[in-house]
């Protein structure tokens, strides 16, 4: 049956059960007390809803707080173990794969160093092997849930963040245009799906590793409540995400490639004075090696 805004009972059960979990996964545990003005749905509806996802083993009682002269209020909170999901950093130095629960605490790591390509070409022109990141996302996805002892259909999802512009195509998913790094238009979802083995059903999310970074940031660190933000990542590569009213999940940001000094030092892009070339890792390494300064070997 349809409602007059042409939402079915079904449409209506899922955006109840999707405004209960969002609240107990970024803020929980909560009662149902307080769950019923931080979704907006009536007690009768949080009971459904509740008893659902109780039965379904997503939500569990954590324990219990006293209320104001009542019964104790019983608290609830996401089971852990009813999800789990990976997260995949593509870095300028390594490639970090990680397992979580579904409260987020890591379960299995691993990581694996990256060597550039053509060192002894101009920095523009260095590059990642591209079946070698391929190659060590596929490992470490395979390892880390080996190490933990879970199976793939148990997977939510895989998110990747990547250096580079991430475009999303019907075709071919998630393709990557990565000019620090030298990719053009790589296909990097259909890549995965073919080199991982994992069941068709696991969704890939990949994004900037700026914008992704933001995003954390507003739902579990120092961006908390705000709703306007811009959250910086300085490494090898410096980064941005802007994240407004208007754009809601963020938006990655080529602040590394800001124009700070006319004629200035010469950047890994080809241009010249950009905000990289003089507060980015590599390029505070060179200007401390003009200056006599000897970096450890081997330092990440």
């Amino acid at each position: 049956m349809a409602a007059r805004n042409g939402r079915t009972v079904r449409d209506l059960r899922r955006g109840n059960r999707t405004a209960v979990l969002q609240r107990l996964y970024f803020d929980g545990p909560m009662s149902r007390y307080e769950l019923g003005p931080a979704t907006g749905l009536s007690s009768g509806s949080i009971s459904n809803v509740v008893a659902e996802l109780v039965g379904d083993g997503l939500v569990e009682e954590a324990g219990s707080v006293d209320s104001d002269g009542g019964r104790p209020r019983t608290l609830l909170r996401v089971v852990p173990g009813s999800g789990h999901m990976i997260g995949v950093d593509v870095g300028e130095t390594r490639v970090r794969v990680e397992l979580f629960d579904l409260t987020l605490t890591e379960l299995a790591r691993v990581e694996r160093p990256l060597e550039r390509h053509g060192y002894d070409r101009p920095l523009r022109s260095q590059g990642y092997d591209v079946d070698v990141i391929v190659g060590h996302i596929r490992d470490g996805i395979a390892e880390v849930l080996a190490e933990a002892g879970i199976a793939p259909q148990q997977l939510l999802g895989v998110g990747i963040g990547v250096p580079g512009i991430v475009a999303r195509t019907p075709e071919r998913g998630a393709v990557v245009h990565g000019q620090t790094i030298g990719w053009d238009a790589v296909p990097l979802e259909s890549l995965l799906r073919s080199a991982c083995e994992l069941p068709d059903t696991v969704p890939y999310f990949a994004d900037n590793g700026a914008r992704t970074l933001g995003q954390a940031e507003m739902w579990f660190g120092a961006g908390r409540g705000a709703r306007n933000a811009v959250v910086v990542l300085f490494g090898s590569g410096v980064g941005a995400c802007l994240v407004t009213d208007e754009v809601e999940n963020g938006r990655s940001v080529e602040w590394g490639h800001l124009t700070v000094r006319v004629r200035g030092r010469r950047c890994r892009c080809g241009s010249l004075g950009c905000l990289e070339a003089y507060a980015g890792a590599e390029a505070l390494l060179d200007r401390w090696r003009e200056e006599g300064g000897h970096p450890p070997e081997g330092t990440d």
